[in-house]
């Protein structure tokens, strides 16, 4: 499955989805999500294994499961949306990204997502994360990033 359809299949799961918030995450962040994966879809190995890295609410990695990715995600506060990852066979891990480290071997992921986090990342610990991220991506692995950009949603 391709990134778009992923997306747009998980779309009456989220429209009947009890969090308003999720719902309008879904429509203002489709271009952004759809993004990440044509990028994975161009530069990731199928099948491989990617790490979603402040996942919360968990669509962009329900969209790499459907694609056929094995995905875990980890995030500092995975409760509130657990249900979403569950219901589409995500596998979660509860990680401060800050202060803990990443729960997996050395070169162990071919591709980690860092989306609209980065920046929610206190200056004094970044140098912690982007090293367990290094750490956990095998040689030659991609690391996509993303920051939002005022811009878009001002012309968009």
């Amino acid at each position: 499955m391709k990134g778009r359809e992923a997306l747009l299949y998980m779309r009456s799961f989220l429209e009947n989805y009890r969090d308003e918030k999720v719902k309008h995450s879904f429509y203002i962040e489709f271009s952004r999500r759809l993004l990440v994966t044509q990028l994975i879809e161009r530069y990731a190995p199928k099948r491989c294994i990617i790490v979603d890295l402040g996942a919360q609410p968990f669509i962009l990695s329900c969209a790499l499961k459907l694609m056929g990715y094995d995905v875990i995600a980890y995030d500092y506060d995975p409760d509130p949306y657990l249900d979403i990852a569950k219901a589409y066979n995500v596998k979660v891990v509860k990680c401060d990204l800050e202060r803990d480290s990443i729960d997996m071997e050395d070169e162990s992921v071919d591709c980690a997502v860092f989306s609209e986090v980065i920046e929610h990342i206190n200056p004094y610990y970044i140098n912690h994360t982007l090293s367990e991220i290094n750490r956990v991506l095998k040689v030659g692995g991609k690391l996509i990033v993303t920051t939002p950009n005022m811009h878009h949603y001002l012309e968009g």
